[in-house]
């Protein structure tokens, strides 16, 4: 084992008999001839990875996908039927709600509970109650039997204990979801500390974006195989296209739209541009693209009529193409497609977003609710102009040919990383966005 690393999977699965019903548990169990009467269900099949120290590692998978009961083997809940889990430090979880509680208790003996659970004394317990206390903000109800608390409530308290354990590893399973965004907010700070403090995270979640900003790692897994593991853009993109399409069609394991192979080294250009006297480096791009077809460089690049975008770019207010922007710059971004005939023209809607390479949405724009109609035929243009007013930075182009028929929304083409570009400003933007407003003192 790596001495960076803090957990160290190897090879493990995890088989669980299934049986119709008990009476056959019963049968097998009490057989003389040995007669077998279960099948054999794989959880987890043959998973390795490792996670270093510090570092927060998301999973990422549908319901079903074996995400649960890989936290439940690290844990110790579970032991897996064949590999190895190594772990190094002290691990605190937050599995799901009700473990390590008894509900009969108040939340001030749960407190002390938990804490035996983990190996502390009452004495060592005592001095963290307080800050257990402050953190979970259940004023007087921390007195009360947590069987009254609201999930809410409960979320609190677990939470606050888990975290104020001084753990090595924590494991957090979609409990913050059940909390108000302010918990939220406070729970992703305290995240931050840990990290900085040298604390592994593994978190599970569906949020995409939470995946692109929180985690520094991502792993995906599907019917409890190992699909992909990297960069958490890259991974939650092909995540994203997997959960559309196999909604729509008849896929029932990852397929990639388009030709060529994987790349998973780190391409960038090396070359400089100068604008407005200023150096700037040309955009990063992400470390793992698809090759081939009209856009090689593109994170995502699928949907149901994929071909039909021949061109998305970003260019100044002359209509030259460039990489590089002044936050105050007139900007352009220009799509050239066909709009099939067989288009219901009058759902149709054209989108781009501006995303930062966390992968959050920062501007976003749609013909459809606009209001703009359009046109079927073939080599048709369109170009949305604005001035980004954006902080400093690496950014790119998201280009998206949708379905507005239904209030959800499907997606003909979606193109994640079209175009890359860079911003730069003399201007502090203390946020991303820097908005235009009308200021009156009085």
């Amino acid at each position: 084992m790596d001495l960076n690393d803090k957990i160290q999977v190897n090879h493990i699965s995890k088989v669980f008999k299934m049986y119709d019903s008990p009476m056959d548990k019963m049968k097998e169990a009490f057989s003389i001839s040995g007669k077998i009467r279960h099948i054999d269900f794989y959880a987890i099949t043959d998973l390795s990875f490792h996670v270093k120290k510090g570092e927060i590692l998301g999973i990422m998978g549908r319901n079903g996908s074996g995400k649960s009961t890989l936290l439940k083997m690290i844990t110790g809940i579970y032991e897996p039927t064949s590999g190895s889990i190594t772990i190094s430090g002290k691990v605190s979880s937050l599995l799901e709600l009700g473990t390590g509680f008894n509900m009969e208790y108040s939340g001030i003996e749960n407190i002390f509970f938990y804490g035996t659970l983990m190996g502390f004394t009452r004495g060592q317990m005592e001095e963290k109650l307080q800050d257990i206390i402050d953190f979970a903000e259940i004023g007087d109800y921390v007195y009360q039997p947590v069987k009254t608390y609201s999930s809410g409530m409960f979320a609190r308290l677990a939470f606050s204990c888990a975290i104020n354990v001084e753990p090595d590893i924590l494991i957090v399973d979609e409990i913050l979801s059940v909390g108000d965004m302010r918990f939220q907010a406070k729970c992703f700070n305290k995240f931050k500390e840990f990290r900085e403090k040298g604390v592994t995270i593994l978190y599970v979640g569906h949020d995409v974006g939470m995946m692109r900003t929180f985690c520094d790692t991502a792993m995906w897994i599907n019917k409890g195989k190992l699909v992909d593991i990297g960069d958490p853009t890259f991974i939650s993109a092909k995540y994203t296209e997997f959960m559309y399409l196999d909604d729509i069609s008849e896929f029932t394991d990852y397929k990639l739209l388009g030709t060529g192979t994987l790349k998973t080294n780190i391409e960038e250009k090396e070359t400089e541009e100068v604008v407005g006297k200023k150096e700037v480096e040309e955009p990063k791009k992400e470390a793992s693209k698809i090759e081939g077809g009209l856009f090689p460089n593109s994170i995502a690049h699928w949907g149901t009529k994929t071909g039909m975008v021949k061109k998305a770019v970003l260019c100044d207010e002359k209509g030259k193409e460039q990489t590089v922007f002044h936050a105050e710059d007139k900007m352009k971004v220009v799509i050239e497609l066909d709009i099939e005939k067989e288009i219901d023209i009058e759902y149709f809607s054209i989108a781009f977003s501006i995303k930062n390479t966390e992968g959050t949405d920062i501007i976003v724009k749609t013909t459809y609710d606009e209001g703009m109609k359009l046109k079927r035929g073939k080599n048709k243009k369109i170009a949305f102009e604005f001035t980004p007013r954006l902080a400093n930075g690496d950014y790119y182009l998201v280009v998206a040919l949708e379905n507005r028929a239904n209030a959800s929304i499907t997606y003909y083409e979606y193109i994640e990383g079209a175009f890359y570009f860079k911003m730069y400003t003399d201007k502090k933007i203390f946020g991303v966005f820097d908005v235009i407003a009308q200021i009156d003192y009085m």
